[in-house]
C-alpha cells in the first residue's frame, strides 16, 4: 500500500454517537481528512475503491453484519494501518489483538479514550517520515522489532552489531530512533552508545537499549551512558510501542520548544537568537568548504508610513509577505532572520567567483515589482540592502553590513551598497 502524503483517516464504527465525535475532533484538532462507514459491506466497497486515499483505519471489531473482527482482518489484509477500538476487553482478546499486528488498540472504557485514540492518530501520522534504526546480533529479535516498528510505519534500517550501525547512521544522519541490543559482538551497546552521542545529543536522537540479562544495573548504566530509555528483553509489545512514542513525543516536543525560542512569531524566519548561536559554526564550514560569507542587512524603506495608514495588520501584511521573498530567494547555504522591526539579516555562503551583489540586487527588485493590497489599495514598496563579505570577525562583519545599510538609505533607498 502506498500512502504517499496523504492526510485522510477511514472510521468504520456503527454507533453514530461514537463515531461523530471522533470524526468531528479528528478534524478540529488534527486538521485529518475524514470518511465514516457504519457497517462492513459500506466499508469494503470504500476499502476496495479508495484504500490509497487513507493512511490509517480506526475499526471497531463488533459490526452489524460483521461481529467478529472481520472487518479488522480484511484491512490488514489489504495492508491498511489499522487502530482498533472496542468495548470489550480479555486475555484472549488481546492475544488475538497483537497477534493481528496492528497499529494499537484503544478501549473504549474511560471519557480519556478518545484523547487516546487522537494520540495515536497523530503518532502514526508524523512517523512516516522518521527514520529508526535496530541494532541487534540476533536476526530473529531484530526481525521482530523491525516488523514492531514498520507497523507503525517508521522507516526503518537494521544493523547486526555497532560498528555497522555506525555506518549507517554515517549514511543516514536523518536517524531519529536507535532501538539497540547490549550484548553484540565487535561492539556492545555501551559503546554504541557512547560513540552515537559524541555527535547526537539526547535531544536529537533518541536511543532505547535492550537486554535479556538478568542484571539488575544494567538499565541504569545504559541509561546513565547516555541512553534514553530501557526495555528488558522478552517485552510486551505494547510497552515497547509506548517507549517508543514517548521517546518520539520527548524529541518532538524538544523540537517544538527549540522552534518558539528560535522562530520569529510573525514572519516564522530564525530569531537574532538563532542567528548569534549558529551564526560562527556557519562561517566555520562555509570556511571548510572553501566558500566566502557574506551578510546582508535588508530594511524596508518608509515602513513607517505603512504602519500609520494601514495599522499595524496592514504593517504585518508587508512584514510576512517580503519576509517569504526572502527566504524563497535565500533557500541554501543561508541564515535569514528577522533582526527586529522592519529590519532583516541573510548570512549567506558563496563559491569564491560567485557575484553576490547581483543576488541582493535581484531580491530587492523582486521587492520592488511585488504589489501588496492593503486597506483595498495596490502598494508599491522597496528595501534598502547593505552588504558585507569581508573574511573578519562576526561583530566586524555585521557592523560593516549595517554602516552600508545606512549608506544606501541616505543614498536615496531602493538599492544595495557593498562597499
Amino acid at each position: 500500500m502506498d500512502m504517499g502524503d496523504t492526510n485522510k483517516v477511514l472510521i468504520v464504527e456503527d454507533s453514530k454517537f461514537f463515531a461523530s465525535i471522533l470524526v468531528r475532533r479528528i478534524i478540529n484538532e488534527l486538521g485529518f481528512d475524514v470518511d465514516w462507514k457504519s457497517n462492513y459491506a459500506d466499508a469494503v466497497a470504500t476499502i476496495e475503491c479508495c484504500q490509497d486515499d487513507y493512511f490509517v483505519a480506526l475499526l471497531d471489531v463488533t459490526l452489524p453484519d460483521a461481529p467478529n473482527g472481520e472487518i479488522v482482518n480484511y484491512a490488514l489484509g489489504k495492508g491498511m494501518p489499522s487502530i482498533i477500538f472496542t468495548g470489550g476487553f480479555d486475555g484472549k482478546l488481546r492475544n488475538q489483538f497483537v497477534a493481528w499486528n496492528i497499529v494499537d488498540y484503544i478501549l473504549k472504557d474511560s471519557a480519556s479514550s478518545v484523547d487516546m485514540l487522537l494520540s495515536t492518530v497523530h503518532r502514526i501520522y508524523m512517523n512516516r517520515d522518521i527514520k529508526a534504526l535496530v541494532v541487534d546480533d540476533s536476526k530473529t529479535m531484530r526481525d521482530s522489532i523491525v516488523r514492531l516498528l514498520k507497523t507503525q510505519l517508521y522507516q526503518v534500517f537494521e544493523a547486526g552489531n555497532g560498528n555497522e550501525a555506525l555506518e549507517v547512521l554515517g549514511a543516514n544522519p536523518e536517524i531519529k530512533l536507535i532501538v539497540s541490543d547490549y550484548e553484540m559482538p565487535e561492539m556492545d551497546g555501551f559503546e554504541l552508545i557512547k560513540r552515537v552521542r559524541e555527535t547526537y545529543s539526547k535531544n536529537d536522537l533518541a536511543i532505547i537499549g535492550m537486554s535479556a540479562m538478568d542484571a539488575p544495573l544494567l538499565s541504569a548504566q545504559l541509561l546513565k551512558t547516555g541512553a534514553n530509555d530501557f526495555v528488558s528483553k522478552p517485552f510486551q509489545v505494547e510497552e515497547f510501542h509506548s517507549r517508543v512514542s514517548h521517546s518520539m513525543e520527548m524529541l518532538e516536543n524538544i523540537a517544538l520548544i527549540r522552534d518558539l525560542s528560535y522562530k520569529d512569531p510573525l514572519t516564522k524566519l530564525y530569531n537574532r537568537r538563532y542567528f548569534f548561536e549558529n551564526a560562527q559554526n556557519f562561517i566555520r564550514q562555509a570556511e571548510e568548504k572553501g566558500r566566502i560569507v557574506c551578510v546582508g542587512m535588508l530594511d524596508i524603506d518608509h515602513f513607517k508610513n505603512v504602519n500609520d495608514t494601514y495599522g499595524h495588520d496592514g504593517g504585518d501584511t508587508v512584514l510576512k509577505e517580503i519576509a517569504c521573498l526572502i527566504q524563497e530567494g535565500f533557500q541554501e547555504d543561508s541564515i535569514v532572520s528577522r533582526f527586529g522591526g522592519e529590519e532583516f539579516c541573510v548570512m549567506v555562503a558563496y563559491e569564491q567567483d560567485a557575484d553576490v551583489v547581483v543576488h541582493f540586487d535581484a531580491m530587492r527588485q523582486s521587492v520592488e515589482d511585488m504589489v501588496f493590497v492593503l486597506g483595498g489599495q495596490n502598494v508599491h514598496l522597496t528595501i534598502s540592502v547593505g552588504v558585507c563579505c569581508a573574511q573578519d570577525e562576526l561583530d566586524v562583519i555585521l557592523k560593516l553590513s549595517d554602516s552600508r545599510l545606512y549608506a544606501a538609505k541616505e543614498g536615496g533607498r531602493n538599492r544595495v551598497v557593498a562597499q
